[in-house]
Parts: C-alpha cells; sequence; structure tokens
C-alpha cells in the first residue's frame, strides 16, 4: 500500500512538470491546455502554459484567469481593426501607463484620433470602469461602462473601424480564439458577448498599487503644523503632497481616498484652458449650455508617464500643466466653480518651489511595475 502511494504521488508530481497544469486551493489538478493546444497557441503567441490571474482585487477564480487571458489577446490583436494596422494596445501603450505619447494617435489608414488618448487603469473602488452612473469615459464623458465604451471606440472610423460582428466573423476561424474561447467559455464559437466580457476581464485587471505613493499610505500619516507628511516621503515631496491637497484634491480624488484630506471626486469640468473651444465637449451631445466645453477629470495615476496632457495633448510637461493652474486658468463661462475667486478664474500664483514640489509629489504616483507586468503586455510573438 505505502509503494502504491508513493508511486502515484510521483506520477501526478510528473504530471505537473507538463506545460500546462496546476494544483489549485483546493488541491485539485487543473489542466489548463493539452499539448496540441498549446503547441497551437504558441504558433502566434508567448502565453504561460498556466494562465495569469486576472482577478481584481485579490477574489480569484479559474474562469476569470481564463477570461483574461482571451481579453489580454484581443487587446493587442491587430485582426479587431478594419486594415489590421493597429490594435487597442496600439493607443494604450503599457510603457507608458496604458497611454500614449503624443497628442492625438494613429488610428487605421493613419488616420489621427480627435482627442488625445486616456490612460487605462482601474485603481480603486471608485474607480472609471465601475458602471456607476456618474462614471465618465472618454473625456466628453458619453457612456459609463466598458461595454459602451468598447463598441463605440472599436466602430469609430478614425480608430479601429469595425462592427462587432464584423470581428467575430473575421476571428471565429483562428485556432487559438477556439482555444482560448473554449477554455474560458465552455465552446468555441466566439461572439460579440464574449469579446466585449473578456476585453471588460482583461482592462478591469490593470491595477496600479505599489507607486511610492500607495506604499507610503501603507506606512503612516503624521500631522503637524506644515500639514501632512507620508512615511517615506521627502520634504519637497511633502510640501507638494499638501499643496496638492489644498489646491488640486477637491478635483483629482481618483486612487486617493484614502487620504482624508482629499474631496470629491468631480467626474467632468470645465477648467478653463481657454474661453472658447474648438472641442465641445460634453456640449457635443448633451444640449444643455452648462455641458459646453466640459471634459472628463482623469485619475492622476502614472501621471508622469503619460504626456501630453489634457483632451487636446496640448501639454507636454507636467511643468506646463502647473504653470497653467498657476496663473492660466480662462474665465469660461462653464468653469467650474472650483477654479474661480470671487467670480474670477483662481491665480494660484505658485512658487517655483511650490511647483516643483507639485511635480515631484505628482512623480510618486508613478508605478513602475505596471509598465513591466507580463500578464498586460503584448502576447502575439
Amino acid at each position: 500500500m505505502k509503494t502504491g502511494y508513493l508511486l502515484l504521488t510521483l506520477l501526478l508530481s510528473v504530471v505537473c512538470f507538463l506545460p500546462a497544469c496546476e494544483y489549485d486551493k483546493h488541491d485539485t489538478l487543473v489542466i489548463y491546455y493539452t499539448s496540441d493546444e498549446y503547441q497551437v497557441l504558441t504558433q502566434n503567441l508567448d502565453l504561460p502554459s498556466v494562465p495569469f490571474d486576472y482577478s481584481p482585487r485579490q477574489f480569484s477564480s479559474e474562469a476569470l484567469k481564463n477570461m483574461g487571458t482571451l481579453g489580454r489577446v484581443l487587446f493587442y490583436d491587430k485582426n479587431l481593426s478594419l486594415d489590421n494596422s493597429v490594435s487597442c494596445g496600439s493607443c494604450h501603450q503599457q510603457n507608458l501607463g496604458f497611454a500614449d505619447d503624443v497628442a492625438f494617435s494613429t488610428g487605421i489608414m493613419n488616420r489621427s484620433t480627435a482627442r488625445n488618448t486616456l490612460a487605462l487603469g482601474a485603481f480603486t473602488s471608485f474607480d472609471d470602469y465601475s458602471g456607476d452612473p456618474q462614471t465618465t469615459l472618454f473625456w466628453d464623458g458619453r457612456v459609463n461602462n466598458l461595454h459602451d465604451q468598447m463598441i463605440q471606440t472599436i466602430k469609430n472610423p478614425n480608430e479601429m473601424g469595425l462592427e462587432m460582428s464584423q470581428i467575430t466573423a473575421k476571428i471565429k476561424n483562428l485556432d487559438y480564439y477556439k482555444i482560448l474561447t473554449q477554455k474560458a467559455f465552455g465552446t468555441e464559437s466566439i461572439n460579440e458577448g464574449l469579446i466585449l466580457l473578456s476585453l471588460e476581464k482583461f482592462m478591469n485587471s490593470i491595477t496600479s498599487s505599489s507607486s511610492k505613493f500607495d506604499v507610503g499610505l501603507g506606512g503612516s500619516i503624521t500631522f503637524n503644523t506644515s500639514g501632512m507628511a507620508v512615511q517615506g516621503f521627502n520634504n519637497q515631496e511633502n510640501l507638494g503632497l499638501n499643496l496638492f491637497s489644498q489646491n488640486c484634491a477637491g478635483c483629482h480624488r481618483q486612487g486617493m481616498e484614502a487620504l482624508p484630506v482629499f474631496n470629491g471626486p468631480v467626474r467632468s469640468a470645465n477648467n478653463g484652458l481657454d474661453l472658447v473651444y474648438a472641442d465641445k465637449g460634453a456640449g457635443a451631445f448633451d444640449s444643455d449650455p452648462k455641458a459646453l466645453a466640459v471634459f472628463k477629470v482623469p485619475g492622476l495615476k502614472n501621471i508622469e508617464l503619460t504626456a501630453p496632457y489634457m483632451h487636446d495633448g496640448r501639454f507636454n510637461t507636467l511643468e506646463e500643466v502647473i504653470n497653467f493652474y498657476s496663473t492660466g486658468i480662462q474665465n469660461h463661462p462653464n468653469l467650474h466653480f472650483l477654479l474661480k475667486d470671487n467670480d474670477q478664474p483662481k491665480k494660484f500664483n505658485f512658487t517655483d518651489t511650490e511647483k516643483d514640489a507639485l511635480v515631484q509629489f505628482l512623480k510618486t504616483l508613478t508605478d513602475p511595475s505596471m509598465t513591466v507586468e507580463e500578464k498586460w503586455s503584448d502576447p502575439f510573438l
């Protein structure tokens, strides 16, 4: 009996040296891909034999591993564009905080996008992908959920240029999708709903929690006559934090809810870039005059990586952004009240020292690990 038990243990150990299995938390052997399946996948894709975990917020699921893997492949597949020239990842580049480094990205047929690419990342329980009715996606805030956002992006004639039905017809016979869809949903037949759900699971897994700011919040926050002090911050960074909390946090809350002085969030606002806007913002689809030139307030995680800034990419550096808020706010009729003082645009008049401190604080929001995490990278060979 003892010999038989040892033999069985040895056999199971050998099995798990095969390239596509692992034991789950219940010590049950999970086989992800057969040898033939993995051979087919690796003709086009650099995928791990055991899928990465795409479960957000510490919740793990075998189904989410497989859905996230499918979503990762879809995110980077140029087959999702009319001329096979761009993927979602072409504009949302991992090394740039899932943003782009030009004012307007290049879509199909070398066409230019109408606005600057927003960074991706679901960073908190108040993240942009929650489906909350107050959530704003796109610069003009016209949708509040990833399902609608993805459909509109994919069919945009300047971006990817395809209807979802066209995508389904285009990729349904690709062998790697048959395998990945079977693993995720128990069927080889991919369809519009499964494509969108998988993309959603992948995109919702993109998170950032290892910046200097996050690490500091895991330590201690003290209060003194100078304001807050975060453990691990130098004097300049703490000065920037206090300036930010006093002057900027009323609008920019995303990713910073743990600090009690950060209020909001303001989802959309006019920030006084111009007196007259070429881009109507929310006013393009909302006839309310108060919607004219109102744009999404973006999150600030990895903001150091996502230049240029604003809906039209007019500012190339964080220094330019802070200079604008210091003395350049214009008195647009819809200027947000938090940027007004006695019905006139605020002039924060930051000193050079304060400007530099704000920049240094914003750089504490950078999470380098997010830019190299393999499970969010391009899997195509």
